[in-house]
């Protein structure tokens, strides 16, 4: 799965416009620049982006990588004072992104047994 592959899974299935009808590339270049509104959106998309050290939209990402990239926001959303609406996004964050995951290794084990 490549980076774009799984921000395009997210935009899906998070429940909320997280590209802001922007293609994965131009949203990781706003939130590089700072110009995204949603700042939680921008420090995922640069958080899965250099926990995976890509170099590009299309460069590979995996579950370990994309999950270290984002450990700092996970601790802070559980933290005792930390904002109920963001500890329910970052967890639906996590919950999508084992999802898509997930659903890469049934794809590929569909293919691989064809």
């Amino acid at each position: 799965m490549t980076y774009q592959e799984l921000i395009e899974f997210l935009n899906q299935h998070l429940g909320y416009p997280f590209l802001q009808d922007m293609t994965p590339d131009a949203a990781l270049r706003a939130a590089q620049q700072g110009r995204l509104n949603d700042a939680l959106t921008s420090e995922v998309l640069t958080a899965l982006y250099l926990g995976n050290q890509c170099n590009a939209a299309n460069a590979p990402v995996d579950r370990a990588h994309s999950f270290d990239g984002l450990a700092g926001l996970r601790l802070r959303s559980q933290a005792d004072d930390s904002d109920p609406t963001i500890f329910r996004k970052v967890l639906k964050l996590s919950q999508e992104i084992d999802n898509a995951f997930d659903q890469e290794l049934i794809r590929q084990r569909n293919e691989n047994a064809s």
